[in-house]
């Protein structure tokens, strides 16, 4: 059975999949990053009681193709004289798509009586190569199909993946992503979304969340397939009530998430690179990202720059910011005309100073705009590794106080 931590592990990796099929704006990435690669970890650190976390891994398991929101925010009341679904049907269900081998159930698991627009389980199976953990969820959304796909392989691990929609409008993703750590973990990921808001989800690993413990995960992509989109998965939504205002959505055969635009994007990156230090080079522009990399005597980093307009959101951030206790390592300081600037180092997570991990400048202006630069060690933004950084704080300070930035 799985152990707490593996449990632990697997509610983790369910809440990052929550914003990782939707590319987030840059600003959001920077932080929604940091805090799940604290998250990852710490896992093995962790202790909770299996069954509840189960629960919790179920719950948001819904989630990780919806762009960062869990999909139960607007409901239907219950209806009462729906079909029941028991769990023995449902692990029926299950059972048609597995191939032979043995299934064990995970105690606290099935959370048909917790959500009027999910069933799902988590359980165990062994084919003979070793027993893995794998998560099974068929619920109701209000997602747009449009915007549902890949996770982003800037911030996690992905050795491939495929999004396909179907000739009836129906969207298939299979994701692939691996550990962060050399652990060999894998997770595989499909899911089959309708525009009425109906998806099967899928997760499988090649052992537990934590611990490898066979090559590869049981299920193929061929069975996979099957098991999303089956039709038999009919029975279990004429037991679940659909969300309120779920959209009638259409997708096209080239639909996908629209990220911060490329022009955006282009404009950030070149005032970055003429604010940079003389001496400083450049390489691997991502305008989909808005990240540069940078090199300064022989150390290379990379960076990324966010900007979002004056807002009321903004406004409450700056006025908040004097109740939001500091980090070890935070420093806040006025600047002139209004608003402040917040210089910061961090490692494993916002409250980490060992080792170092990202540093970062954020700028509130008075009238709510708000300037957002990130540095770290690496290419990708999961890849973050200690060291001094090409430009050190002072610089990056330095780069984000400039007037060129509203200009």
């Amino acid at each position: 059975m799985p152990t707490d931590d593996e449990l632990a592990s697997a509610l983790s990796r369910a809440l990052d999949g929550a914003a990782g099929l939707t590319p987030e704006a840059a600003h959001g990435q920077l932080a929604a990053g940091a805090r799940r690669a604290g998250l990852r970890r710490q896992r093995r650190r962790r202790a909770a009681v299996a069954g509840a976390l189960a629960v919790l891994v179920l719950g948001a398991a819904g989630g990780f193709a919806s762009g960062g929101h869990l999909p139960f925010a607007t409901t239907a009341p219950a209806d009462s004289a729906r079909p029941q679904l028991s769990e023995q049907r449902f692990d029926e269900l299950v059972g048609l798509f597995l191939p032979h081998g043995t299934v064990r159930r995970v105690g606290g698991g099935w959370s048909a009586d917790r959500d009027p627009h999910q069933v799902g389980k988590v359980l165990t199976f062994d084919d003979g190569s070793g027993e893995s953990l794998l998560q099974v969820t068929v619920q109701y959304t209000a997602d747009r199909i449009e915007q549902l796909g890949c996770l982003d392989s800037f911030q996690t691990p992905t050795d491939s993946c495929t999004r396909t929609v179907l000739p009836d409008g129906s969207l298939l993703v299979i994701d692939k992503i691996r550990s962060r750590s050399d652990d060999g973990v894998l997770e595989w990921r499909a899911f089959w979304a309708a525009p009425d808001g109906r998806q099967v989800h899928v997760t499988e690993y090649n052992g537990q969340p934590s611990r490898a413990s066979r090559p590869a995960p049981p299920l193929t992509d061929a069975q996979l397939t099957a098991m999303v989109t089956a039709p038999q998965w009919s029975e279990a939504f004429a037991a679940l009530t659909p969300v309120a205002g779920t959209p009638d959505a259409t997708v096209s055969a080239d639909a996908h998430p629209s990220p911060t635009s490329t022009e955006t994007a282009d404009a950030l990156l070149d005032k970055l690179a003429a604010l940079l230090p003389t001496g400083t080079a450049t390489a691997d522009r991502d305008a989909a990202h808005t990240r540069l990399a940078v090199t300064a005597d022989g150390r290379r980093s990379s960076l990324t720059v966010a900007f979002t307009p004056p807002s009321q959101r903004g406004l409450d951030d700056l006025a908040g910011l004097p109740q939001r206790p500091p980090t070890p390592l935070e420093v806040r300081e006025p600047m002139a005309g209004g608003g402040t600037v917040v210089v910061n180092a961090f490692g494993n997570g916002k409250t980490a100073t060992d080792n170092l991990l990202h540093w970062t400048v954020t700028v509130y202006y008075p009238d709510g705009a708000q300037l957002l630069f990130n540095e770290w060690n690496g290419e990708q933004f999961y890849d973050t590794r200690p060291g001094v950084p090409a430009l050190d704080l002072a610089a990056l300070k330095a780069i984000a106080l400039s007037p060129a930035w509203r200009a």
